[in-house]
């Protein structure tokens, strides 16, 4: 399988936006500390000299005269991994989208298609550099462990043989082992057990007893490079959508513009739903599920977006923030008629082809009625 990492992905963007943030250190402000601005993401520039996360920004800018302190995009930023995840599709329908600008696909299949994997991987890369102007790093292995790991390397693309996982493994940090609980890792470095090499001949029982008896298997597996993981789809079942929206600063309910969201999405494919839920997270974990019924989805778009917006609100009492929200959508044919119409969705109907013509006509612009408002900047 192979592992695609596009490092700093957030600064990659920025700088593709304005060259002159190139070769300069940088960092993105804290949207949660107001009163004491603090940096959020610090890229290498700037931790090389001593910049950190969490550090007062003031304090930041005195130690490096230099630092040019962003403003945080992070709806940018989870587009950009969508983009990411859009773009292996067409090499392989098997991955999974991991932390910020990393992706592992199995490409084991494909060699009928595009030759041998190697050759398919550094295509893959190549394409990220002309489409988006991303500078990616990707690591070929059976293991996955080992492909991220490699990926890691920085080299353009690093292979790891069939057979030399765990010697490849071995001299590598327990503390780089993806998603290691920080509990474990501090119990393994009290025992001397520091680096893949000092686990992997520490037997399955033994392991068992460090460790969660039910993570022991997959974490033996991980450490000596056996793991072959099952990747899922990278794509939606046919006929299903997922729309997910994550708010950062999270927002109270009232200063969240679902309604204009919801109808970018929905005017974004022809058909009509046929089943639609609506989910959001606030600040406390807790979730949130709404469900439409057939009378809503009978209405037109803007008509379902304003109930969607009032569901939304109904559903949220306590003044909580909002932190994400995800609209899955499985699509139908066509929409269905009822035989005597409501007098709005006959209005709101004979407003849909003009309102189409002006989305083909400014395509980066959003055409929305007068009762949705200006969608408020992330």
């Amino acid at each position: 399988m192979l592992a695609m990492w596009v490092p700093e992905l957030p600064f990659q963007l920025a700088c593709g936006r304005d060259g002159a943030l190139r070769d300069r250190p940088l960092a993105f402000l804290n949207p949660e500390s107001p009163r004491t601005p603090t940096l959020w993401f610090v890229n290498r520039l700037g931790r090389a000299e001593g910049l950190a996360s969490g550090m007062p920004m003031d304090q930041a800018l005195r130690a490096t005269p230099g630092l040019r302190v962003l403003d945080p995009a992070p709806q940018v930023w989870w587009e950009a991994q969508g983009s990411l995840g859009d773009l292996l599709q067409h090499w392989t329908p098997q991955g999974q989208l991991l932390r910020l600008g990393e992706a592992l696909v199995e490409l084991q299949g494909t060699q009928r298609l595009f030759g041998p994997l190697a050759d398919t991987a550094e295509r893959i890369r190549q394409e990220l550099a002309e489409r988006h102007g991303w500078d990616s790093h990707g690591g070929l292995s059976l293991s996955a462990t080992a492909a991220q790991l490699a990926a890691h390397a920085e080299h353009h693309l690093e292979r790891v043989a069939d057979g030399a996982e765990a010697p490849f493994l071995a001299p590598q940090p327990l503390r780089r082992l993806p998603d290691l609980a920080p509990r474990l890792q501090d119990r393994f470095h009290r025992l001397g057990l520091r680096s893949f090499g000092d686990l992997q001949p520490v037997p399955l029982a033994v392991l068992a007893e460090l460790a969660n008896p039910k993570l022991a298997p997959d974490l033996r597996a991980r450490v000596r490079g056996e793991d072959r993981p099952r990747l899922p789809l990278l794509t939606e079942r046919p006929g299903h959508a997922r729309n997910n929206w994550r708010l950062q600063p999270p927002r109270l309910p009232e200063e969240v513009a679902l309604a204009a969201r919801c109808l970018d999405w929905l005017w974004s494919d022809p058909r009509h739903p046929r089943k639609l839920v609506l989910r959001w997270w606030d600040v406390d974990g807790e979730a949130h599920t709404w469900r439409a019924s057939p009378e809503d989805l009978t209405a037109p778009p803007l008509a379902l977006a304003r109930r969607i917006q009032q569901a939304f609100l109904t559903g949220t009492p306590r003044r909580l923030l909002v932190r994400e929200v995800e609209l899955r959508l499985a699509w139908g044919l066509g929409r269905e008629r009822g035989l005597f119409q409501d007098p709005l969705h006959e209005r709101l109907d004979r407003l849909e082809p003009a309102l189409a013509r002006l989305r083909r006509r400014f395509p980066d612009r959003a055409v929305l009625p007068g009762w949705v408002g200006r969608e408020a900047p992330c």
